[in-house]
């Protein structure tokens, strides 16, 4: 051999080494394209020897033995292509190559284990031998024509020898024997019927994996010939193999003889595997395929249908109350699979009652063993319904009525599955929807009163709950029609059918009766749930603050007005109703005006807000409530006649005014979102009187006589306790019918307002020693711990008679009034503080908004005063707080172009000097840092006046500061000089 052609061999042996190591490379197209340069390089081009051939072919095979990285995955694909390539239909003849006589026993003598090894090598050389049986079966060389049958019933008993001998590979045993069958199906008969014959002969028609691929058999090769005896009508679907099928399925020991020898030697698994057996899939599929239409059907039909065979075989066999934790994992990865793939109208037959039962557990406390497991079901549920909406409401009515469910499943999983449902509503879906909950409202399954308003609550904090999550996009357009918008406006009437209709005395024929009646508390806690799916909805600005508002309050009103209906709860005498009715007529004439502007305009703010504002009065008067009566009398008096544009009612906004005070004044979310809403159109409208009414209101005391003042009440001590006690009842009731989020957004503005404790605890100490001092007069004692050292008394209660003792007990009776009746006025006193703050609060919200709109409004500069006034003198951190930053805000508006432009500047410095004179008054530093913020407005002003003005203010600020040197009064921080300081070099550059 010349030396050039030495040198060509190891040349070849390299590539194929490195052939090789791709072949078991991790990397899925690493491998792809290492078997397709084997193919191409060594046997499509025909150059290969026999020899050559034969060594490549022994190599894959012992490649299938290596446990080594991705080994088996890619010598079992290039073994396929290997073996088409060069014994299939179209191979090539190759001198020297052993043909299909030899590749089986090839396969025995390469993955045999002699001698003493390792169990480790022994598993991988079973596995060679496994995945080489199967390259073989899927190259189809073994059923071509001409072709015996006899290697393919050696293939047959080395897949059937280990599935008896090896349990841990009798599943990927079955699993070949399985998906061999469709490819057999256009194949001679002969070789599908072998793989029947031989699954009794070795035993194994009564496993899992017999039963996959007898299913197999039946459903790609109906002409099969099976053996008689084993299944009923030879279907191991049969009606009366449910209970041995579900024996099988999950794997346990069988208590049943066996009926020959070879069935008796098949071994038991021994190890659990997390992966669902594939025969649980074979079933299923062929269960959905051959699922009868109807009831009559499915009960005339032999063989098991889905909705028994998953009762049986998944809820009493894997779900059961003994069953392992193993067991009901394979359980809820059935339910995983179906659940994303069975029909709509199989849906509910997912959620039986071991399922359910399980669920809850699991889902309960994280320490669960397969809580995880159950989290994942739950995702598996939502996101089933957010790919078909239709499935929400049958999984929903799963979830929440009997036997299986309960009304309260988020609480009891600590999920928000029924939550995420609901907000996933489709138009599809919304009527069933809203069937379902009129049913569980008005029939909650209980006669107690209790329990029945307890399952109402949660039920209507639901239905608030998917309004309040369900989000509408920006860009939607026609947003009156899409789907969100009916599904929301259907809620809301549903929550109103329950809040303001009198359901008892609906029409004969209407099934609207409630089982037990909804008690008033329950209509208060309906009521209570749109008021707060309301103030969500208001703050959805894009189809306008009062759309929800209009259209619920429409729907009361036609449904009031239609005799088939239940009547309305509401009533309201002849002088009542003419308020209702012209009521409505002004809100039809605001609403049509205000839909026939351009959305562009402020007038449709305008006229939004009006809408609003009439929409959410009359709500008040369905609520029941007393003043909203006359609030929507004085609202009748404001807009009378037809409205036409913004500016024929401006006139009217101190008395609108009056009317936004009084709802902020209330301890409501959804009224204080209105009065911000209506104020933001008519800010521009507001004159002195508007804003005297809001200053009047900084100005009042924070105590008794403040809110007596305030809210015209008596400020007297009689009956205060009682008053504070029925008050206190109130506040608790109204708190008890809301959800802990609710409250949270309902009263927020009560936060941080505990400062006034440590006032309020004024005194407290000389309280107790007044009433030791009592006690001790009663009892004939010494106080506090004068007798400590002192002799014991020589009275006891042995020593006192009847008369005695009775006088003491009254005695005593009057001393412990008089306490109960000091901490009850203690109590009201603190419930007055904070009445006042949470409405000075408010109050200074409108007033951040008028400012940040007409801060360049000279009207704006009658604020200051009484700001600076209120800072010093409040009481309270938050309202000082507010206050300061409404200041802030109000000086760095006013700059530049937002300066307030005066005719008259008199009027200016004789603001400048009284804002002086408030800082020469005592105040913390930051009392001092407004003042000077306020003054230094005042000179923005005066300068954009005439810059002569500065002359004057340099007077002013020299008076003051001759007063600072030699008045002991003039309480005026050094940081006020030094801010005029920095303005002046900051004005002279």
């Amino acid at each position: 051999m010349s030396k050039k052609r030495r040198r060509e061999q190891p040349a070849v042996d390299t590539q194929l080494v490195e052939i090789y190591e791709d072949l078991a490379n991790v990397d899925e197209k690493i491998r792809l394209r290492a078997a397709h340069t084997l193919l191409t390089n060594f046997v499509s081009n025909g150059k290969a020897t026999g020899d050559q051939l034969n060594k490549i072919l022994r190599r894959l095979i012992r490649g299938l033995c290596s446990c080594r990285k991705a080994a088996r995955l890619g010598f079992s694909i290039a073994l396929t292509e290997f073996l088409t390539e060069l014994l299939g239909h179209n191979g090539k003849d190759v001198e020297g190559f052993q043909g299909i006589s030899g590749l089986v026993e090839t396969l025995k003598t390469l993955t045999h284990v002699a001698g003493n090894v390792s169990g480790q090598e022994e598993r991988d050389h079973q596995f060679g031998r496994l995945f080489g049986a199967e390259s073989i079966i899927k190259s189809g060389i073994l059923f071509q024509s001409g072709i015996t049958s006899e290697a393919w019933d050696q293939v047959l008993d080395i897949t059937y020898d280990l599935a008896k001998k090896k349990p841990w590979l009798r599943e990927e045993c079955g699993f070949i024997l399985s998906t061999s069958i469709h490819i057999l199906r256009d194949k001679d008969l002969k070789y599908s019927q072998l793989i029947i014959d031989k699954l009794q002969t070795n035993g194994l028609s009564k496993t899992s994996e017999g039963i996959a691929i007898w299913i197999a058999a039946q459903s790609e090769i109906p002409s099969i010939k099976f053996l008689s005896g084993v299944w009923h009508h030879d279907d191991p679907l049969d009606r009366k193999e449910l209970s041995r099928l579900a024996k099988i399925l999950r794997e346990a020991p069988s208590a049943e003889p066996a009926q020959d020898a070879s069935e008796s030697k098949v071994l038991q698994k021994g190890a659990w595997s997390s992966n669902v057996h594939f025969a649980w899939g074979v079933i299923l599929a062929k269960l959905l395929s051959t699922e009868p239409a109807g009831l009559k059907e499915r009960k005339k039909s032999k063989r098991i249908s889905f909705v028994d065979f998953w009762e049986q075989c998944v809820d009493d066999n894997l779900f059961a109350a003994p069953s392992s934790e193993e067991r009901k994992f394979w359980g809820f990865a059935l339910f995983q699979r179906m659940i994303a793939t069975a029909p709509v109208h199989l849906v509910p037959s997912l959620f039986t009652n071991n399922f359910m039962r399980c669920l809850t557990n699991q889902l309960a406390s994280p320490e669960r063993y397969l809580h995880r497991t159950a989290d994942r079901v739950t995702k598996a549920i939502v996101v089933r319904a957010r790919t078909h909406p239709s499935v929400s409401s049958p999984i929903l009515k799963a979830l929440l009525t009997s036997p299986h469910g309960d009304v309260n499943f988020d609480k009891l999983t600590k999920t928000k599955t029924v939550e995420t449902l609901l907000s996933q509503a489709d138009n599809s879906t919304f009527e069933q929807l809203g069937a379902i909950y009129d049913e569980l409202i008005l029939r909650p399954g209980v006669q107690d009163e209790r329990e029945a308003a307890s399952k109402r609550l949660i039920l209507a904090d639901q239905l608030a709950s998917g309004v309040r999550n369900m989000h509408i996009g920006s860009k939607v357009q026609q947003l009156e029609s899409t789907s969100q918008c009916v599904i929301i406006r259907s809620f809301l009437s549903l929550l109103a059918k329950y809040a303001y209709f009198d359901l008892e005395k609906a029409p004969s024929g209407h099934d609207n009766r409630a089982t037990p009646p909804i008690s008033q508390a329950s209509r208060q806690m309906f009521r209570s749930r749109i008021s707060s799916c309301l103030t969500h909805l208001v703050a959805q600005t894009i189809i306008g603050p009062a759309y929800y508002p209009h259209h619920l309050i429409t729907k009361l009103h036609s449904q009031g007005e239609n005799p088939d209906f239940a009547p309305l709860l509401l009533e309201a005498d002849d002088r009542v109703r003419e308020v209702i009715n012209t009521a409505w007529e002004r809100l039809e004439n605001v609403y049509v005006t205000g839909h026939s502007i351009s959305p562009e305009t402020s007038a449709r703010d305008y006229f939004q807000s009006i809408t609003l504002l009439y929409s959410l009065t009359l709500l008040q008067v369905y609520n029941e409530d007393p003043e909203a009566v006359i609030m929507l009398a004085e609202l009748n008096n404001l807009f009378k006649g037809k409205l036409r544009s913004k500016s024929s009612h401006e006139k009217n906004s101190s008395a609108l005014m009056e009317i936004l005070l009084s709802f902020i004044s209330k301890p409501s979310q959804l009224f204080r979102r209105l009065a911000h809403q209506v104020f933001t159109a008519c800010a521009a409208n507001i004159d002195e009187k508007g804003l005297q009414s809001m200053i009047t209101i900084l100005e009042t005391k924070e105590s008794l006589s403040g809110q007596a003042e305030m809210f015209d009440q008596d400020d007297g001590e009689e009956d205060t306790s009682e008053a504070s006690d029925v008050e206190e009842v109130d506040m608790v009731d109204a708190g008890s019918t809301s959800s802990p989020a609710e409250n949270d957004s309902e009263n927020d503005d009560s936060d941080g307002i505990s400062e006034s404790s440590e006032n309020d605890s004024d005194g407290t100490d000389d309280e107790l020693a007044a009433f030791d001092a009592k006690l001790a007069q009663a009892l004939g004692t010494r106080p506090g711990n004068e007798d400590l050292d002192a002799e014991d008394s020589n009275l006891s209660d042995e020593d006192m008679d009847d008369e005695q003792m009775e006088a003491l007990d009254e005695h005593l009776e009057k001393v412990f009034r008089e306490k109960k009746k000091v901490t009850s006025k203690k109590t009201e006193k603190k419930d007055a503080k904070e009445t006042i703050v949470n409405f000075k609060c408010r109050v200074l919200e409108l007033l951040e908004i008028y400012v940040k709109q007409q801060h360049d409004n000279n009207l704006a500069l009658s604020l200051l005063l009484p700001m600076l006034a209120a800072i010093r003198t409040t009481t309270s951190p938050l309202v000082s707080s507010k206050a300061r930053s409404l200041m802030r805000e109000y000086a760095k508006l006013c700059k530049g172009d937002g300066v307030p432009k005066v005719k008259n500047a008199d009027t200016v410095f004789e603001l400048l000097e009284a804002v002086h004179t408030e800082a020469m008054k005592e105040g913390s530093n930051a009392y001092a840092s407004v003042c000077s913020q306020a003054s230094l407005l005042l000179i923005r002003v005066l300068v954009s006046h005439d810059r002569e003005c500065l002359r004057r203010v340099v007077r002013i600020y020299g008076d003051t500061q001759e007063k600072a040197l030699f008045d002991a009064t003039c309480k005026v921080k050094t940081s006020f000089f030094t801010d005029w300081q920095n303005w002046c070099t900051s004005a002279r550059k």
